[in-house]
């Protein structure tokens, strides 16, 4: 699989590699977690950048939006983001953080680097981010993810983030990786529901006292 790499590597993670180091004094595993979030978050502008420009230019053209209009826009760009969360450990069980920090996911019981099963799993408590800063910094090497996938993280070799970029050229196809993908997709898009579902209750219960 080929993809390019500025669509991994672009000005905002490579401004994440060399200059980020917010939280020294809570140590390299705070900093690992905080970088991997931002990683992301740095990947995927870009995307909503360019989602978001042409959408604000068609809600200034229209009159009326339906109140819901704004929030279901708003789960595409959430969903892509959840879905790179999920899947930043897929190859070796190493996010570029963790290449860049010095540490793997590794199957509890076999002892040996978790299947991207287990880390698509293990990342699906994106939605509870936060708590997982706080598990981490009573135990840096299980968090409520961990639990769930039966993984814990190990101390490794540092090594170039950019070196993902190999792997990606070169992995071939996993054992069911369809289903991964689409289970990948449906925790998405639930994920992303979630996040707007505060709102959605708002509006329907608006809805039912203006009746």
């Amino acid at each position: 699989m080929k993809i390019p790499k500025f669509l991994i590597f672009n000005f905002f993670t490579r401004k994440c590699l060399s200059g980020f180091d917010p939280m020294r004094i809570l140590g390299r595993r705070l900093n690992a977690m905080s970088m991997d979030f931002s990683l992301m978050v740095a990947i995927i502008f870009p995307i909503a950048a360019l989602f978001f420009i042409p959408y604000f230019i068609i809600i200034e053209s229209l009159d009326k939006v339906n109140e819901l209009f704004p929030i279901w826009i708003g789960i595409i760009p959430f969903s892509i983001f959840s879905f790179f969360t999920i899947n930043k450990d897929y190859y070796k069980a190493k996010s570029i953080a963790k290449r860049h920090f010095g540490y793997q996911v590794y199957d509890l019981k076999s002892n040996k680097p978790a299947t991207e099963l287990q880390c698509v799993i293990r990342n699906s408590t994106i939605i509870i981010w936060p708590l997982e800063v706080i598990v981490s910094m009573f135990n840096s090497h299980r968090r409520l993810g961990d639990l769930l996938a039966g993984t814990k993280l190990i101390d490794s070799d540092k090594e170039d983030p950019e070196l993902i970029m190999n792997e990606i050229a070169e992995k071939g196809a996993i054992k069911d990786g369809t289903k991964l993908i689409w289970a990948s997709v449906l925790i998405s898009l639930l994920l992303s529901t979630l996040s707007v579902l505060p709102e959605l209750l708002t509006l329907i219960e608006m809805a039912v006292g203006a009746k």
